[in-house]
């Protein structure tokens, strides 16, 4: 992985940058599994004003925008490992966001028309109450590897929890050679305290 345009960041970034690298590399398994599926990664950073904070593309890499995070090193590390998500189901063909798509049994819904996102995403199994569902399988896959690293940045994120459900968590648990034990006390926000059935989705 090769960070762009090193005048642009100053230290405090480069190091939750680093960070952020070291905790996905760590429950990936190590470093060579993290150079396995994201040594072509290229970060660079743009004083580009976007609406979003960052983005990640094919061959490109991850960019940051004027709007990313830089001054909130835990949001900054959130964002920094979403975007590196999207380019591990980048770099898989698209095959990880896939497999949670028919793992929570997520859908896309009707198309709409002149919408940036044509078709409405249904993410699919148990979804926290109040929280705006991702805009498609990518993004759910991304948000749920970000809350596998930093579940307790996900308990108190701006704009509110960012928690999942079981079943997303442990199919990212069965991603990562670090296999994390499901959080007891986010289970009640799914399932009510005495659970609904054997087959938490």
């Amino acid at each position: 992985m090769r960070v762009f345009g090193r005048e642009r960041w100053d230290g405090i970034e480069i190091d939750a940058l680093r960070q952020a690298v070291d905790d996905l590399s760590w429950l990936m398994g190590g470093s060579s599994a993290f150079r396995r599926e994201l040594r072509w990664v290229r970060i660079w950073r743009t004083n580009r004003r976007t609406w979003m904070a960052a983005m990640a593309a094919p061959v490109l890499g991850v960019v940051y925008f004027r709007g990313a995070s830089w001054g909130d090193a835990a949001e900054f590390k959130w964002q920094t490992v979403h975007e590196l998500a999207h380019a591990w189901d980048i770099h898989s063909c698209y095959r990880l966001s896939r497999g949670l798509k028919n793992a929570t049994g997520g859908r896309y819904g009707r198309f709409r028309w002149q919408s940036p996102i044509p078709f409405e995403y249904k993410p699919g199994g148990r979804w926290l109450k109040g929280r705006r569902p991702p805009l498609n399988a990518l993004e759910d896959w991304a948000d749920s590897v970000a809350t596998y690293v930093y579940p307790e940045y996900a308990e108190s994120a701006p704009g509110g929890p960012r928690l999942i459900s079981p079943a997303r968590w442990n199919y990212i648990r069965q991603q990562m050679q670090v296999r994390l034990p499901y959080s007891p006390h986010w289970v009640t926000r799914f399932y009510g305290p005495e659970g609904l059935g054997p087959v938490p989705i």
